[in-house]
């Protein structure tokens, strides 16, 4: 009788249990990659606290590629706990470096920082001179920063001058830190304010807090339509958590060979789930988006539904939504509705869903390539192959033509 009764309890705990929400296809966040295999490049040592990894987009290869730096937490100076972001944003199509800035866990902070910039300088020397390289966009540049790797890209984002390395677009940090002085600069008040920045941080981060993340966005003059700070919740934890582990997402086939009790413990803590799909590959994308081609950015600033949403549980019931600074009323009414279109990627007709108004197709340096009125479909077949801002109406969004 005892074991039926637990049998029962067990069938009831699995029918009531919900899943928690799974990576969209579409969209920033969305598993629709434009490129299949990500080519390699290991360019470190062992005996040296500098260098890089660099990947690549492949099949289709492209001529050139947007570029994203992406500087590692504090002892995770092997790309594999990333590594499935990083799969996510060359798939996407962007050029990944990896700068590598300690040797060991005993390396003295004041290094890391210098010791980034020589592995970017490095990585844009060979992107720019091998021959079988994608090359860079280098009006196409962000950074994204892990824990440490957040002060990095902070002192680069003001210090690229003296370092000479080229100056970013735009960066996130997540969960940026630690909060004392250890690393930082004097001032960061005097950071240019043409840039597109987000700081984002865990409710239970124990590791960093949000010390550095708030001073940033304090003390920084970038004006807040092109900077949010944004804290993420957990919900039905250990389901979906909210702690300085969260931008892991390992995945050893880009393990860099490199081992050491912080890498280890990453790759122990890591996991992938809807945190990194609705908050920081979704935040991530659609940075990127905005900043270079003014699509996505509803995902990316100004505490609209899009930018807040965590996906929905299997019944229905939303994920706790991320929490955006400054904070918007009013913001779902004057959000501008997107016109959905299909396919995309696309190679012969896109379809929208009702008929527009007039619809405009302009390639990466703002051309206008192909114009219409009153449509419903589009012809794109005699257009060449790659990534095209399209103009529905009074909005943008990406189209690829593959």
């Amino acid at each position: 009788m005892k074991i039926i009764s637990i049998t029962l309890l067990l069938l009831c705990i699995n029918i009531n249990a919900q899943s928690p929400p799974t990576q969209p296809l579409m969209g920033p966040g969305g598993s629709n990659y434009t490129h299949g295999s990500v080519i390699q490049t290991n360019s470190t040592s062992l005996w040296t606290g500098d260098g890089y990894w660099l990947f690549e987009p492949d099949q289709p290869k492209p001529d050139s590629a947007d570029v994203v730096i992406f500087n590692h937490g504090w002892g995770v100076y092997n790309p594999g706990p990333y590594g499935q972001w990083i799969e996510h944003l060359v798939r996407k199509g962007n050029i990944v470096i990896f700068p590598k800035y300690q040797q060991n866990d005993g390396v003295f902070f004041t290094t890391y920082t210098p010791n980034a910039a020589t592995g970017i300088i490095d990585a844009f020397d060979e992107l720019q001179t091998n021959v079988n390289s994608v090359k860079p966009r280098m009006n196409h540049i962000a950074m994204i920063g892990h824990s440490f790797g957040g002060v990095i890209t902070a002192n680069l984002a003001i210090e690229y001058n003296s370092y000479g390395v080229p100056k970013p677009d735009c960066f996130i940090l997540c969960e940026p830190g630690p909060g004392t002085s250890t690393g930082h600069l004097s001032t960061y008040s005097n950071m240019d304010t043409d840039y597109k920045s987000l700081i984002v941080v865990g409710d239970d981060d124990i590791i960093v807090g949000n010390t550095f993340g708030k001073m940033i966005f304090d003390s920084t003059n970038i004006p807040t339509s092109q900077k949010n700070y944004i804290i993420q919740y957990a919900d039905s934890p250990p389901t979906i958590e909210a702690t300085h582990n969260e931008p892991l997402a390992a995945n050893n086939n880009y393990d860099g060979g490199t081992i050491a009790t912080v890498i280890t413990a990453a790759y122990a803590t890591s996991k992938i789930d809807a945190v990194d799909f609705y908050c920081y590959w979704k935040l991530a994308d659609a940075l990127l988006s905005c900043t270079f081609y003014g699509t996505d950015c509803e995902y990316a600033f100004g505490d609209t539904p899009q930018q807040r949403f965590m996906g929905n549980w299997s019944d229905g019931t939303p994920v706790t939504e991320l929490e955006v600074f400054p904070k918007v009323t009013g913001i779902e009414e004057s959000v501008t509705p997107l016109i959905s279109f299909y396919p995309n990627p696309a190679n012969s007709v896109i379809h929208f869903e009702k008929e527009v108004a007039d619809v405009s197709l302009l390639n990466l340096e703002g051309k206008v390539v192909l114009t219409d009125e009153n449509i419903q479909q589009i012809d794109i077949s005699n257009l060449a192959i790659g990534v095209y801002i399209l103009r529905i109406e009074n909005t943008f969004q990406k189209l690829i033509i593959q």
